[in-house]
């Protein structure tokens, strides 16, 4: 064998030991994309009615009868006896008296007696006031406009007319807005017989669906000077009751027991909402 034939021999055994060419580079964008994922079918929310909220309150209470719920706090150092109930239409039994619409009450009391004048909350509906008591729902927002000086006493007290007419105040609830104030009534020019008088508040719910009513007894020490004091003339009579008034519109909230602030707190927690 010569030398050239072992020199082709070899070159051929090594190009036949050679690494193969690398694949050419794979190009990324020509990959087969997956395919497009089909429209959902899961059906979207629908809107509904908001659902009822929950009263966060101390003290609450379902009434069926009415198909409400109603919850207040009671102040600190405030706390009275409770009896709960719902009444149908209330017949007069007085001169004086109304007919009034059913109703949802929270009584401050174990021994309500007449149910309608003791201390506590009434819930009524607005249609109902306005089908058997015509302009008790119109007065409320006349005062509140300052269109009216008229303040409504709803469930309404014994007496003719006002001897005591002050500390008129406007006051929201939870879910509502009204006023208080504080009156006397009588039937007569009588003097004044003793020291107390009632804290009464109008209120209405932000739908206007329903009419809160609060009661309660209060007491104004500063007034024992005044009481059973005679008067023979009617300008003795109407200039006594206008210091009367004066002094009461004047009146600090802590002169009063309970403290008319106390009282506003125990109103302003009130939530009445329909169930």
């Amino acid at each position: 064998m010569t030398r050239r034939t072992i020199l082709t021999l070899t070159l051929l055994l090594l190009a036949g030991c050679a690494p193969a060419s690398p694949p050419p580079e794979t190009d990324l964008t020509t990959q087969t994309q997956p395919p497009p994922e089909s429209p959902s079918t899961t059906p979207q929310p629908t809107e509904t009615e908001p659902a009822v909220p929950e009263i966060e309150a101390q003290n609450v209470f379902t009434f069926d009868e009415m198909g409400i719920a109603v919850g207040f706090d009671f102040p600190e150092g405030f706390s009275e006896a409770m009896l709960t109930g719902a009444a149908g239409v209330y017949e007069p039994n007085a001169p004086y008296d109304l007919p009034y619409p059913p109703r949802a009450y929270i009584l401050f009391t174990a021994n309500p007696g007449d149910d309608m004048k003791v201390s506590g909350i009434r819930v009524f509906r607005v249609e109902d006031i306005n089908a058997l008591q015509a302009g008790v729902v119109e007065n409320l927002f006349a005062v509140l406009e300052g269109q009216a000086d008229h303040h409504n006493d709803f469930p309404r007290l014994a007496g003719a007319g006002n001897l005591i007419d002050a500390q008129l105040t406007p006051l929201d609830f939870e879910n509502g807005m009204g006023y208080r104030f504080l009156l006397t009534k009588s039937f007569s020019a009588d003097p004044l017989q003793n020291s107390s008088m009632t804290y009464m508040y109008q209120g209405i719910t932000d739908d206007e669906k329903y009419f809160v009513s609060f009661i309660a007894s209060v007491e104004a020490p500063f007034l024992a000077q005044y009481v059973n004091q005679p008067l023979t003339t009617v300008e003795e009579f109407e200039a006594f009751y206008l210091k009367i008034n004066g002094e009461v519109d004047a009146a600090d909230e802590s002169q009063f027991a309970p403290s008319l602030a106390v009282l506003d707190a125990l109103v302003a927690s009130v939530i009445a909402i329909e169930k």
